[in-house]
C-alpha cells in the first residue's frame, strides 16, 4: 500500500511539473502574440512576424487581439493611431534587437494635426516611444484616453511639440486607475497632462517642462502625484477642485507659478521642493476653512523659520475674495 501511495504521489508531481513547463513554454511573456513593426520593410511581405514585420503601426494594431504585444523598430512613423475597445491589455513598445547600439526610440510624427494615439481600450500600455507634433485645437494630444477606459499605463515615453501632451477627460467621476510614469513631456502648447473627473490615478517620476500648464487636474480625487520634476512651465501643477490627493516629493523650479490649488480639501502636500519660481512658489484659493489641505515639510528654497512657513492665498466667501493664509508646518531646511 505504501509503495502504491508513493507511486501515485510521484505520478502527480510529474504531471504538475509537465503542466508548469508547458504553460511557461507556450506563454513565456504573458502576452498572446508578439507582432513586429519596422518602417524599413518597404517591399514586403507584411505579416507581422519578425522576418516580415508590418511597415505601419496601425496595420499591427488592426491585426492584433487583446493582450498582444506590438514591438516597433526604431524609425519614423507618420501616423495617427487608434486602439479600439476590444484590444484590452494591448502593449506597444520599442523593438530592441540583440546587439543594437541605436539608442533613440521609434518616433510618431503628426505634422501638427490630430491625436497621436487614441486609446479606447482598458489596461493598454504605451512605452518607449517618441510622440511629437500632434494637434492644434480641442482635445488634440500626443495621447488621448477615451472616457470609459481604465488602467492605462503610459510609461517612459517622450511627448513633445504638441497641443496637449496627455488628455484624459470623463463626463462623470470614476476611479480610472491610470499610471503616467517616467515620461518626458516638454514644449506643449496647452497642458502637459490633463485629467478631468478621474480618481485614483498615479502621476509619478515624470519630467514636465516648457508647457503652458504642466499638469492640470479638475474635480479629481485620491490621486498620487509624486517625484515629478516641473521646470520652465507657466503654471506647473494646478489642482482645481478635488480631495484626498497626495502631492509629495515633487520639485518645482524656474516655473512662473509652482503649485496652485483651487477649492481642494483634505489633501496632503508634503516634502516638495519649491526653488526659484519667478512669480510665486505656491498659491491657493479656498471656499471653506474646514477639511483643509495639510502642508508639511516642504522646502522653499530659502531660509525659513523652522516651525512654520506662511502661504498666502484667498478665501472666497459669497463672491468676495478675502486674503487668507495657510501654513506649512516644519518646512524643510534643505531640499527633500
Amino acid at each position: 500500500m505504501n509503495k502504491l501511495i508513493r507511486a501515485i504521489f510521484i505520478m502527480l508531481m510529474m504531471c504538475l511539473c509537465t503542466l508548469s513547463i508547458g504553460g511557461n513554454a507556450s506563454d513565456p511573456t504573458g502576452f498572446k502574440n508578439t507582432i513586429y513593426v519596422n518602417d524599413d520593410n518597404f517591399a514586403g511581405p507584411w505579416d507581422g512576424t519578425e522576418q516580415h514585420p508590418y511597415r505601419h503601426i496601425q496595420d499591427a494594431i488592426d491585426h492584433a487581439a487583446a493582450m498582444d504585444f506590438i514591438t516597433v523598430a526604431n524609425g519614423t512613423y507618420y501616423e495617427h493611431l487608434i486602439i479600439k475597445s476590444h484590444l484590452i491589455g494591448l502593449t506597444i513598445s520599442r523593438w530592441i534587437n540583440p546587439g543594437d547600439s541605436d539608442t533613440y526610440q521609434p518616433t510618431l510624427i503628426g505634422n501638427s494635426t490630430g491625436t497621436g494615439i487614441a486609446i479606447n481600450a482598458s489596461n493598454v500600455k504605451i512605452t518607449q516611444l517618441n510622440i511629437t507634433h500632434y494637434g492644434q485645437e480641442g482635445r488634440d494630444a500626443g495621447i488621448y484616453v477615451e472616457t470609459d477606459v481604465t488602467g492605462v499605463n503610459i510609461y517612459d515615453n517622450i511627448i513633445l511639440n504638441s497641443y496637449h501632451g496627455i488628455w484624459i477627460k470623463r463626463d462623470i467621476p470614476k476611479a480610472t486607475y491610470h499610471t503616467i510614469e517616467k515620461n518626458v513631456i516638454t514644449h506643449i502648447s496647452e497642458r502637459g497632462v490633463s485629467m478631468v473627473l478621474c480618481d485614483q490615478n498615479k502621476i509619478l517620476s515624470n519630467t514636465v517642462s516648457y508647457c503652458d500648464w504642466g499638469v492640470y487636474l479638475h474635480d479629481c480625487y485620491r490621486n498620487i502625484i509624486s517625484e515629478n520634476i516641473f521646470n520652465y512651465n507657466m503654471e506647473s501643477l494646478v489642482i482645481d477642485v478635488g480631495a484626498e490627493n497626495q502631492i509629495s516629493l515633487n520639485t518645482f523650479t524656474k516655473n512662473s507659478y509652482g503649485l496652485g490649488t483651487v477649492g481642494t480639501r483634505s489633501s496632503t502636500i508634503s516634502k516638495n521642493n519649491f526653488i526659484d519660481n519667478t512669480e510665486i512658489n505656491a498659491y491657493f484659493i479656498t471656499f471653506n476653512v474646514w477639511n483643509a489641505d495639510i502642508w508639511s515639510g516642504n522646502y522653499w528654497g530659502r531660509l525659513v523659520f523652522p516651525l512654520v512657513k506662511p502661504i498666502p492665498g484667498t478665501f472666497a466667501l459669497a463672491k468676495i475674495d478675502l486674503p487668507w493664509i495657510k501654513f506649512d508646518f516644519f518646512p524643510a531646511l534643505t531640499p527633500n
